[in-house]
C-alpha cells in the first residue's frame, strides 16, 4: 500500500559547547519519547557530530502538513520545559528545514534488516 497523503521531513541542527551534551541529551530525551509516541510521527534519528561533538541534528519525517506541523505539532507543550532547559547552551541559534516528500514511494527505500 502507497501512502498518498502529506509527508514532509523536518530537520533541526543545534550547535553548544562540547560539555553540555550530556545535559542536552537529557533533556531532549522526554521529548523524544513524547515525539515517537506521535501518530503522525514515521522517522526520528538523532546525530551528533564527530568533528564537533556539540553539534547535533534531528531528521524527523512526519504524515502532515507544514501547516499541521507549525500550528499543531510544533505547540505542544511538552516542548516547553525542553527549550527551557536547552535554549541557554545554543552558542548559535537553531536551524530548521522543513523538506516535502516526494510523491508515490519512487525515491523511498527503507532497509528492514537495519531498523529492528
Amino acid at each position: 500500500m502507497t501512502y498518498t497523503g502529506p509527508s514532509l521531513s523536518l530537520h533541526v541542527k543545534i550547535t553548544m559547547a562540547p560539555e553540555n551534551a550530556k545535559a542536552f541529551l537529557e533533556a531532549l530525551n522526554p521529548v523524544y519519547d513524547a515525539v515517537v509516541a506521535e501518530p503522525e510521527n514515521t522517522f526520528f534519528e538523532v546525530y551528533q557530530s564527530a568533528e564537533e561533538p556539540g553539534v547535533f541534528k534531528f531528521v524527523e519525517n512526519w504524515n502532515a502538513t507544514r501547516e499541521w506541523m507549525v500550528n499543531v505539532q510544533l505547540k505542544k507543550d511538552y516542548y516547553k520545559p525542553y527549550l527551557e532547559a536547552t535554549k541557554p547552551m545554543f552558542i548559535k541559534p537553531r536551524e530548521i528545514e522543513m523538506w516535502d516528500r516526494m510523491d508515490g514511494n519512487e525515491w523511498v527505500a527503507i532497509t528492514k534488516d537495519f531498523y529492528p
